[in-house]
């Protein structure tokens, strides 16, 4: 197995002490997003257990996805702390991974892998488009590096899981109703608990008095999403999302741009928010449970 890059393609040494700076938020967002990557196994296992009678897909998952996944996690690890130096990392996950892991569910996965697929084509969207914002907030070179090889990945995976469903889908013969359905049932799930319980262990660890007061806490996360939200784009998500329908340039108008404002709309939502009477999902930035 070869990586497309490793972390001895990145000169951390070069990455400056970010201790009290503005940046201050965007470094809880990377450093929440090092915990939920580091725990990849958690959710990969769920889908090789699920896709296990397909050895293509499989043998893909466990010696490509989650590796390359893992690797993320690593470099944005280091990247956290050299810009953090007094950031518990291992301290922070180990609090993290104990609450993550009772998120990680087999029930959360979808009905039929060609269902399944068009979920893991909306989160390798989600992941896309929030490190393509990442890489638009960020000035640091050597993070600037990471963010745009992570949303590279992200990109080449979501090609990946398009082509496993179209496979699929060959056999399933889904209607693009009920794609389009999956689709935003899927995208709304993006708002789940992994991002915002890795915030919350974030904000415990770097600011013990704010994370111990839960209003107050709430408030620095809804303030980090609120950074993100100003920055997204949300121009490549939509044409990614659109992309398992198959539109014809005739019939897109009628679907496809209103599938694109929805998701549009609730992609808008705070991102580390969940909306109440959503079912806790994990994974991934909601990747899957």
């Amino acid at each position: 197995m070869s990586l497309p890059w490793t972390l001895d393609d990145l000169n951390f040494a070069a990455v400056p002490a970010a201790e009290g700076t503005a940046d201050e938020r965007l470094v809880g967002m990377i450093a929440a997003a090092s915990l939920v990557e580091s725990a990849s196994d958690l959710y990969t296992a769920n889908l090789v257990r699920y896709f296990a009678a397909d050895s293509e897909v499989e043998t893909w998952l466990r010696e490509h996805w989650e590796p390359e996944e893992l690797q993320h996690g690593r470099a944005l690890r280091t990247w956290v702390e050299y810009a953090w130096p007094g950031f518990d990392w291992d301290l922070t996950f180990k609090g993290f991974l104990a609450e993550y892991s009772l998120l990680c569910r087999m029930d959360a996965l979808r009905p039929t892998p060609a269902l399944e697929m068009v979920a893991r084509c909306v989160i390798e969207t989600g992941t896309a488009t929030l490190y393509q914002t990442l890489l638009d907030l960020a000035h640091e070179p050597v993070l600037r590096e990471i963010v745009r090889r992570i949303h590279d990945d992200e990109v080449r995976h979501f090609k990946y899981f398009l082509r496993f469903f179209r496979r699929y889908q060959n056999v399933e013969h889904l209607s693009r109703w009920s794609i389009a359905q999956a689709l935003l049932a899927r995208v709304r799930e993006v708002q789940s608990e992994d991002a915002d319980c890795a915030m919350r262990h974030v904000v415990r660890q770097r600011a013990p008095a704010i994370g111990a007061d839960p209003e107050h806490a709430d408030e620095w996360i809804l303030a980090a999403s609120r950074q993100l939200q100003q920055a997204c784009s949300y121009d490549q998500a939509a044409r990614m999302l659109l992309t398992p329908l198959g539109l014809s340039p005739r019939v897109r108008p009628w679907i496809g741009v209103p599938l694109a404002v929805g998701a549009r709309l609730v992609m808008q939502g705070p991102p580390w928010r969940r909306v109440p009477g959503d079912s806790p999902r994990a994974g991934r930035w909601g990747r899957a449970a």
